[in-house]
């Protein structure tokens, strides 16, 4: 009876270890970052386009990242195997798995003559200074290979002026930039024109500065104008503008209060909604649903009571994993109290203790219940609980209960 009393102690104590084991590798840290009161997701969520990642963002694995080295911003999206082909002839990228994410270094684009550096967010000199020599030998190997040379030294003629002379990005040239594309993109009838400068202005529209500047004048209405097609052969021949329009408009109100208030004023959100019914092509109709989703992010009432029927409408009837998951994103991120934006967090402002009246989620809620999702289970178990905390009376849910159980 003693040798058995002791086994079961044994195995007792065993099971308690692993229980303080597994209870330690639990990630306590928050799901949300704010930041001069805009709050975002602690994870950077690809797309397939690039996107800034914010401060304090982590980047998962398996994206491609570029730098820019004037800046010290890193853009990340996710990796497209039909891109991937194209560049293949004339890039070469360089991955660096032992650091957080996978930097990928592309050369053949400007500024690629040295490697990206690496963030040392960490408190131990040693590691760090293993990390730095590690950049530093990768800047060796890539002086030591003549064909990285020679395609840098390809891409830069190919991409330098006829008359030789560098392009200087100040703010002045950099405001009258912006003002020659948006005209092209206003004015041209050329597709491929079109596209050019909608590529130009995804290149600087995450600027809080060309971000306002868009929302403020005319250029959120010139965008919005892109969305639209009149006639079934319009649509198919345009819809890469369409695409890059959305990806213009989605950068230029990442996490920009002025710039998505405005664009809310100019109706941008009726237009996205009325695109997003109507559209056909599914890389667009992701490319939207990041637009609208960043023009909402915040709350403050920015989905009207009779959006909510139609946003599930539209998840509902596609089955494309990648809008399934901007859905689930875009209904957590506006009934999260953590991603409200809080004006007084600048201290610019005095903050309002008025509350938006509360949406009839039911809709969302019922279809986050009853689609069925491949993936991204425990996401959809999180925006259900949110929007039960949102509002219980639409959206009610069984006691400890997730979505497998329902």
């Amino acid at each position: 009876m003693a040798r058995f009393t002791s086994k079961l102690t044994l195995v007792i104590g065993l099971c308690a270890a692993l229980a303080l084991a597994k209870a330690a590798n639990v990630d306590n840290r928050p799901q949300v970052i704010c930041n001069k009161g805009y709050c975002y997701p602690r994870v950077f969520r690809p797309t397939y386009e690039f996107q800034e990642v914010l401060d304090g963002q982590e980047i998962p694995g398996g994206l491609h990242v570029q730098m820019d080295f004037e800046t010290h911003r890193k853009y990340a999206k996710l990796m497209d195997p039909e891109e991937a082909q194209e560049k293949g002839s004339n890039s070469i990228l360089v991955v660096d798995t032992d650091t957080p994410g996978v930097f990928q270094h592309e050369v053949g684009n400007s500024n690629s003559n040295v490697p990206p550096p690496i963030d040392l967010h960490t408190s131990d000199e040693d590691q760090a200074a293993q990390i730095e020599s590690s950049r530093l030998n990768l800047q060796t190997a890539f002086d030591s290979i003549p064909e990285l040379g020679n395609v840098n030294q390809e891409a830069e003629e190919a991409a330098a002026p006829k008359n030789n002379t560098p392009y200087e990005f100040q703010p002045s040239n950099n405001r009258q930039y912006f003002n020659e594309q948006l005209e092209i993109v206003r004015s041209s009838n050329d597709n491929d024109d079109v596209l050019e400068a909608l590529e130009a202005l995804a290149d600087i529209a995450s600027d809080m500065e060309f971000g306002l500047l868009l929302a403020e004048k005319d250029g959120i209405r010139v965008l919005q104008k892109r969305l639209l097609c009149q006639d079934e052969v319009s649509c198919q021949s345009g819809r890469l503008i369409r695409a890059k329009a959305a990806v213009v408009i989605s950068a230029s109100l990442q996490n920009y209060n002025a710039a998505q208030e405005q664009a809310y004023k100019s109706n941008l959100h009726k237009v996205l909604l009325a695109r997003l019914e109507s559209e056909k092509d599914e890389r667009v109709i992701v490319r939207l649903m990041s637009a609208y989703t960043n023009l909402v992010r915040g709350g403050n009432g920015k989905i009207r009571e009779q959006d909510v029927a139609p946003l599930a409408k539209i998840f509902s009837q596609h089955s494309n994993p990648t809008i399934r998951q901007r859905f689930v994103f875009l209904v957590s991120d506006y009934v999260d109290p953590q991603m409200q934006y809080d004006p007084s967090a600048d201290g610019k402002e005095e903050k309002t203790t008025s509350e938006v009246p509360k949406l009839n989620v039911g809709p969302w809620c019922q279809v986050l219940q009853t689609l069925d999702i491949e993936s991204g289970v425990e996401e959809v178990d999180r925006a259900l609980e949110l929007l039960n905390s949102y509002n219980p009376e639409s959206c009610p849910l069984p006691a400890n209960s997730s979505r497998e159980d329902l």
